[in-house]
């Protein structure tokens, strides 16, 4: 198979760019010794130029294990996310492991930065839940040669490519929002409110595109009117809320593509006297506590099944580096189910 990395930066490279010896470029990216600024600056600038990453674990780490793996999630405000890291810190621990935690905010820089984390072997594997599908990213996981396990949240875009050198983790979230608003529909629905999420990142693209295609696929009508973008919080579903509470026009169906939608739009509900089930039936994704309590169908993603696949994934690649050449990228799909809560 053919590799696509590219060449690890040395200290040599760095000294060789800013025209300095490589002694004087070591002590200036450790912080070492006497450097001039004028030099000092010259040699952060080409280091920066080159994307030099220091190996800030120290020269022992490159025969020896941390003991280490890092999971990187987007943001904490998600109790969806909170199963996933229990069950990858419990793999870690029958692994003899421990677990790094790092949030990611679901921003690309911050994603670069979690795998910069591992490629200076401050850790021995990476998890990633990544929102971002750029070029640059790609680019970067294709130079690194360190156990990494991609959990998309979404129907994976770099699933089964035969030259990738990490594994992947998918949820068929565009199947599940279609058997969510084919659901409604089969309920007598034609006029379904959507929250959509945030623009720009897939894992909402997805969901609004099974959206419509379940309306096409049912002859009914898109409506733009009916769709709400806005962000992945409960935000979206107070905004809609307060919407709907202002024209009056209460909506008699409501689809969203996360549970803390649909918690915002509830309460806002709520708060203003109106009877949410009495007026609305309701489907979500994620299938959170708080969905149970509230009598609401939504969907169920299996996360603590992923976060302990994606920690089994991790532990192969570990327990087998170094002992054979060969490495076969797998691509796992699950697929949720919707758990329907009606009175």
């Amino acid at each position: 198979m053919k590799s696509s990395r590219k060449k690890k930066i040395t200290i040599y490279d760095v000294a060789k760019h800013a025209g300095v010896a490589p002694g004087t470029a070591s002590r200036a990216l450790n912080d070492i010794g006497y450097v001039k600024k004028e030099t000092h600056e010259k040699i952060m600038k080409s280091a920066n130029v080159l994307e030099y990453i220091p190996n800030t674990a120290g020269k022992a780490l490159k025969t020896t294990k941390t003991g280490l793996i890092c999971l990187a999630i987007p943001d904490t405000s998600n109790p969806i996310y909170f199963k996933m890291i229990e069950s990858v810190l419990e793999t870690a621990k029958e692994n003899s492991y421990s677990m790094l935690l790092y949030f990611t905010h679901g921003l690309e820089k911050e994603e670069l930065k979690a795998l910069r984390i591992l490629q200076a072997n401050t850790v021995d594997a990476l998890i990633l839940i990544h929102f971002s599908y750029s070029n640059k990213l790609k680019v970067a996981l294709e130079s690194c040669s360190q156990p990494i396990v991609l959990c998309g949240m979404c129907n994976n875009l770099w699933a089964d490519e035969p030259d990738n050198n990490f594994d992947t983790i998918s949820i068929d979230v565009y199947q599940g929002i279609y058997n969510c608003v084919t659901y409604l529909i089969e309920k007598g629905h034609k006029d379904i409110i959507y929250f959509a999420g945030k623009r720009g990142i897939t894992v909402y693209k997805q969901r609004f595109d099974a959206y419509r295609q379940a309306l096409h696929d049912n002859n009914i009508r898109y409506v733009e009117k009916n769709i709400f973008w806005h962000s992945y919080d409960e935000a979206t579903g107070r905004i809609a809320a307060e919407h709907f509470l202002k024209t009056g026009n209460i909506p008699s169906a409501v689809c969203a593509s996360n549970d803390l939608q649909a918690i915002g739009y509830y309460r806002t509900m709520a708060a203003a006297g109106v009877d949410v089930k009495a007026h609305t039936d309701m489907v979500s994704v994620d299938n959170l506590e708080t969905m149970e309590l509230l009598n609401i169908s939504s969907l169920n993603i299996h996360e603590a099944d992923v976060g302990r696949k994606a920690a089994e994934l991790i532990f192969q690649r570990i327990h087998t580096k170094g002992k054979s050449d060969e490495f076969f990228p797998q691509s796992i799909l699950f697929m949720p189910d919707l758990i329907v809560r009606d009175n």
